[in-house]
């Protein structure tokens, strides 16, 4: 859908067909949102990009902007100096402090300046919505964000692959790093509370919908927090298998005009069920190797130390994706007591049905999910203590929940 919308061959009407050329204005928006995140960390400069096109003159950006903000920022500089009970041999210079902290806040202050300009312009459209297709409601732009993360959402499938492959990498190859732990801790805090509200907030607005047409009382439960967990690292591949044969089958629709309307590569079903079979059983098998190479591999202490985190995170990623993993595995399995029964115990060894029906009752039993649905919380709340004990944590946690947040 979304390559017949950009090569302008989706068949749209009405409504729909006079916002497609406005869905650019949200992608070039979204652009120059990542052009300015990116010269935000790979830029140093203590003005915004307004001074830099001749919008502003510098002296009036400093009289605005620098001056007033400066004692403030020297307060915050003293507040986190005493909070830390002085310098250490890691700590910032106050320039280099002011500097940070002014560049954000400029970053900041000129994405509202942004906004602000596009709320008057769309409230301007009012006066000549007759001859001007243009959205003139702040809800238009957001219908049209909305379209826009429906068209694009699998661009970032490859998320979920890149963060499990970085806790191998920090499980198996020590690292060092630099930062500040209560910084440090507070952005997970804050990443931790982003993340399950939207969570919440998405889960609570479906039941209130589904409460409505059945006429009972909301009801939100910690199962959505779990099943969000899974849904991250579970669906990358199964996004990954849908890129590659959308784009075939795209291309087979454009340059040869075949019918692809309907699906001709076998039962869909069946084949991502055994996408997400041997994804998981995968990571499952991944997190007991980095364990085994932990140990095997004799680190030093300092090494330890530094993998650890990453053998740790990896685990309770491999604790979110375990109990789907053997449902499907067994799922299909007609194995009884009474088959049990009738075998001795040299032909239940050697019997695959025995063991996953074995599987099946220590795994999917209510006890043992009931322990599954609260780990993934309770992890993602103990991440950020947890940097406190070993700043490794920091790193993979922090990240990591960046990315959980980026895919729910």
């Amino acid at each position: 859908l979304c390559l017949q919308w950009v090569t302008q061959n989706a068949d749209a009407h009405g409504q729909a067909k006079k916002n497609g050329p406005l869905l650019w204005c949200v992608i070039f928006a979204f652009i120059g949102f990542l052009y300015a995140l990116i010269r935000l960390v790979t830029i140093e400069y203590t003005s915004s990009i307004l001074v830099s096109a001749g919008v502003f003159k510098t002296t009036t950006y400093d009289d605005w902007v620098r001056k007033p903000l400066a004692p403030l920022i020297k307060i915050a500089f003293d507040t986190l100096l005493w909070l830390r009970g002085g310098h250490s041999p890691n700590s910032y210079t106050y320039k280099v402090y002011e500097d940070m902290t002014l560049q954000f806040i400029v970053w900041l202050g000129t994405l509202c300046l942004f906004f602000l300009l596009l709320w008057i312009f769309t409230n301007m459209c009012k006066a000549c919505q007759r001859c001007l297709i243009f959205p003139n409601e702040m809800k238009w732009w957001g219908r049209l964000v909305i379209s826009f993360d429906n068209l694009t959402y699998w661009v970032w499938f490859w998320i979920s692959f890149f963060w499990i492959g970085f806790n191998v990498y920090l499980a198996v190859q020590p690292s060092s790093f630099h930062f500040n732990n209560i910084g440090m801790m507070s952005f997970m805090l804050a990443a931790t509370f982003l993340n399950y509200a939207l969570i919440i907030s998405n889960s609570l607005r479906f039941s209130i919908m589904e409460s409505i047409d059945a006429n009972e009382i909301a009801f939100l439960s910690m199962d959505n927090i779990w099943r969000a967990n899974q849904l991250f690292f579970m669906v990358g591949p199964i996004q990954g298998f849908s890129v590659f044969t959308g784009t075939k089958n795209f291309l087979s629709y454009l340059l040869y005009g075949q019918d692809i309307g309907g699906w001709a590569g076998g039962d869909l079903t069946q084949v991502s069920i055994a996408i997400v079979k041997y994804w998981t059983s995968m990571v499952i098998m991944a997190s007991i190797a980095c364990w085994i190479y932990l140990f095997a591999s004799n680190p030093t202490p300092t090494e330890y130390q530094s993998r650890r985190p990453g053998c740790i995170i990896f685990t309770f990623i491999a604790m979110d994706v375990l109990h789907p993993c053997v449902y499907l595995w067994t799922v299909s399995n007609k194995f009884t007591a009474e088959d049990a029964k009738k075998m001795t115990f040299s032909q239940k060894i050697c019997c695959v049905a025995w063991w996953k029906s074995c599987l099946a009752t220590a795994i999917l039993n209510e006890q043992t999910t009931n322990v599954f649905r609260y780990v993934a919380p309770a992890y993602n709340f103990m991440l950020p203590l947890l940097v406190f004990y070993n700043a490794t944590f920091g790193v993979s946690g922090g990240f990591t929940l960046v990315a959980v947040g980026a895919g729910h």
